[in-house]
Order: structure tokens, then C-alpha cells, then sequence
């Protein structure tokens, strides 16, 4: 889901839909706004099986590489 941002959280029906995905027993990938104090951000952050990966433009261009890693690992 790209991205969850200021905007996205005023969408009652987006929020829903993020929570929904969050309940399923598949890895998703999401994007965060990094500086975002929401609480639906606030509660996806603190969530035990959620692994926050930082985008920078030294990273940008192998997290593509890396996530595929972790995807793989999840099914595995």
C-alpha cells in the first residue's frame, strides 16, 4: 500500500482497508510517512510482526533486492 500518509489516515474507508490488510496472514508491504504522529501510523510502528525498513537515497536503489529477501524468507 503506497502510501500511508496524512491524506490516506482522513479516508475512513483507506483506514479500514489498511486494517483489514494488516489481519491477513500474508507479508504486505507498506509505506509509511516517516514524521507522521498519526495513530493509525503510531499503531502500525508498534505492531510485533511489522519490520520498518528506512528508504534513503544511498538505500533507495537495493531495497527492491532487499525486500524480495524478506519476502522470499516469509514464505519460505
Amino acid at each position: 500500500i503506497d502510501e500511508v500518509g496524512r491524506m490516506e489516515v482522513e479516508s475512513p474507508s483507506f483506514v479500514k482497508a489498511v486494517k483489514e490488510a494488516l489481519e491477513v496472514e500474508k507479508p504486505i508491504i507498506l509505506t509509511l510517512h516517516k514524521k507522521s504522529r498519526n495513530p493509525l501510523l503510531q499503531d502500525i510502528r508498534r505492531r510485533d510482526d511489522v519490520r520498518i525498513l528506512e528508504v534513503t537515497p544511498i538505500n533507495r536503489n537495493l531495497l527492491p533486492y532487499k525486500i524480495m529477501k524478506l519476502m522470499k524468507g516469509e514464505l519460505l
